[in-house]
């Protein structure tokens, strides 16, 4: 067998395949075999009819198509084997060169175009600097007095109240936006309920619903961006929120003997999660600067099986929602080939730092089959920028 192989650009490879009579020969018997006594000849027992006759009744094209992909499941392993290359995704085949595979004389020559693992270089990572610096976190007093507001409202009661709704109520609304006539989805809602306040809704919205009262109806436009929506409102319900005292008997709905402990917990959580904002944002400087000094060109089909991962997750956390995909999509005025653009410059990125880690991981000697690997590598990074800093 006779490779010729010829290296491309964007780190892929081509080899140039051509298969000799003898071992097409073998590969035309084994399927031969195989398919003879699957057919019929008339005058003839299984598998015992004349060549010409039993390759008539298998039928050229069936037999051909079968000879081929023996071929090329036997030979393109061997030629990756003897050329000593691992890909990363199927290859792109093309047959170039097809003699009578029914005769002795049979050849077949094909060309593979394989993507293989990028050449990764990369300047002195271990010279990089931190401009996010390590500081001494603290929670703020208004911080907490935020976090335990919120606790408060989630054991808030309800009062229903015969009034105009006004700002801090909990109401329940239908509405229906239209443009043009037209209804929009995403803009339409029955039994809705929102805290007058909360900016969840729309702050021109908001304002046109406050003073509303229960089962009035109410018709109003707003602008949004490029479109005048005509909304329709229905008020069903105007509730007074009653809040709970912030004392031990709070706390102790949240597993927490008294106030002060709960305060406590939150501070300790607040920082934290400040702890690990700024880990990320170290992380986030790592990995911009690493971009920086390294050089690696990746094949198309490592950044496509990157943006499928994306999709499949998005697809997962939708599904958890019990949204339709394809709702989502027509929600979002997008096909999932607008998605998988919108992605592309992600996942390149995605793929380069994984690479890059990766190259890293081996100079420094890390294990990277242990589940922890990047997380090591990126500690290892952080530790020289700090040094550094």
């Amino acid at each position: 067998m006779k490779i010729i192989k010829e290296n491309l650009t964007g780190s892929k490879v081509k080899l140039t395949i051509n298969v000799p009579p003898e071992l097409m020969r073998g590969f035309f018997a084994r399927v031969y075999n195989k398919l003879a006594p699957t057919v019929e000849v008339k005058g003839f027992r299984a598998g015992k009819a004349p060549r010409n006759l039993t390759i008539s009744a298998i039928g050229e094209n069936r037999l051909i198509s079968e000879v081929i992909d023996l071929t090329l499941k036997e030979t393109y392993p061997q030629s990756l084997k003897q050329e000593n290359i691992i890909p990363v995704a199927p290859p792109k085949i093309e047959i170039k060169k097809m003699a009578d595979l029914t005769t002795d004389e049979a050849i077949l020559e094909y060309v593979a175009e394989i993507d293989l693992l990028p050449e990764v270089k990369i300047g002195d990572y271990k010279s990089l600097k931190l401009k996010v610096k390590k500081l001494k976190q603290e929670a703020k007093k208004d911080e907490i007095d935020q976090v335990l507001s919120h606790l408060q409202r989630q054991h808030a009661e309800f009062k229903n109240i015969d009034r105009l709704a006004k700002e801090g109520d909990r109401v329940e609304i239908d509405f229906e936006g239209k443009e043009r006539g037209v209804i929009l989805e995403n803009l339409t809602s029955r039994n809705y309920p929102v805290i007058l306040g909360s900016k969840v809704l729309i702050p021109e919205f908001e304002k046109k619903i406050e003073g509303m009262k229960k089962n009035e109806e109410k018709e109003f436009k707003i602008k949004l961006k490029d479109k005048e929506v005509e909304f329709k409102v229905k008020m069903h319900l105007v509730q007074e929120v009653i809040l709970p005292k912030m004392d031990d008997e709070l706390a102790k709905k949240f597993g927490k003997k008294t106030l002060e402990e709960l305060k406590k917990a939150i501070s300790e959580d607040i920082v934290k999660q400040k702890q690990n904002q700024e880990k990320q944002n170290q992380e986030n400087e790592i990995v911009e600067n690493l971009l920086k000094i390294s050089k690696l060109e990746i094949p198309e089909s490592l950044t496509n099986q990157e943006i499928q991962r994306m999709i499949e997750r998005m697809k997962s956390r939708i599904a958890m929602s019990g949204m339709p995909f394809e709702k989502y999509l027509e929600q979002m005025h997008k096909t999932e080939d607008d998605l998988r653009k919108d992605f592309k410059d992600q996942a390149e990125k995605t793929v380069k730092v994984g690479l890059i880690l990766g190259e890293i991981g081996k100079s420094e000697k890390i294990d990277l089959t242990k589940e922890d690997a990047g997380r090591k590598v990126m500690d290892k990074l952080i530790g020289f920028a700090s040094k550094k800093g």
